[in-house]
């Protein structure tokens, strides 16, 4: 276990470096990018989808998070499957993947939205993205980054989901860090007693190299 860690913590690290660019210059909000949706039934179908903000400024605002318009042809006038949450297991646009799970900034455990993917794995990652107050009429200064910039409109929750079970924010284990996460990952018996017992390189600070762990374990299980 120890001398896998190593390796482990390295593998964290580009977990954590793994980010997706909405740069207007590789992704502009209303252009249409090649993708996919993945229907109910789990069918793939390939088209193209409009590029709406990652998260609404309003209630009723859509985005990422809420709505899917689907194209066949990226120069069609109108789109051939306009989709919420409840009608999509999820999509695709340009490089970011969204699954629609029943998450939607803690307001509910049941209500579905699309969180966008960003680890897979037996214990999937996603993020889920919050508009700042004011964040629509905010200008972007010529000094900043869009990095900067986006810090200034969006606040992101990072979303861990096992399976099919209920989505929590990555929070949710700090508090009994030991007790939540080693039941998080029990079915890997050795994981979730170095969890437990607190041993070294296996508390809250490496957080991120446990998961990683536990999604190698999986994968390799899993076949």
């Amino acid at each position: 276990m120890k001398k896998s860690f190593l390796l482990i913590a390295f593998l964290s690290v580009s977990y954590l470096c793994q980010a997706y660019d909405w740069d207007p210059s590789v992704y502009r909000v209303g252009k249409r990018y090649a993708g996919y949706v993945i229907t109910n039934e789990g069918d793939t179908i390939n088209g193209y989808i409009k590029a709406r903000q990652r998260t609404a400024y309003t209630a009723v605002g859509k985005s990422n998070q809420n709505y899917c318009e689907f194209y066949q042809n990226e120069k069609d006038k109108k789109p051939v499957g306009k989709y919420k949450p409840e009608n999509i297991k999820g999509y695709k646009i340009a490089d970011k993947v969204y699954h629609s799970i029943p998450y939607s900034g803690g307001l509910s455990a049941k209500k579905l939205n699309f969180n966008l993917l960003i680890q897979e794995g037996g214990i999937a990652t996603y993020h889920w993205f919050r508009g700042q107050e004011g964040a629509a009429t905010m200008i972007k200064n010529d000094a900043e980054s869009w990095e900067e910039y986006d810090a200034r409109r969006f606040t992101t929750s990072i979303i861990l989901r096992k399976g099919d079970e209920r989505p929590r924010e990555n929070t949710y284990y700090l508090m009994g860090f030991a007790k939540r996460v080693s039941e998080l990952v029990s079915d890997y018996e050795e994981l979730s007693e170095s969890v437990k017992n607190k041993e070294k390189g296996y508390r809250m600070l490496r957080f991120d190299a446990i998961i990683e762990e536990y999604n190698i374990w999986y994968a390799q299980n899993n076949q």
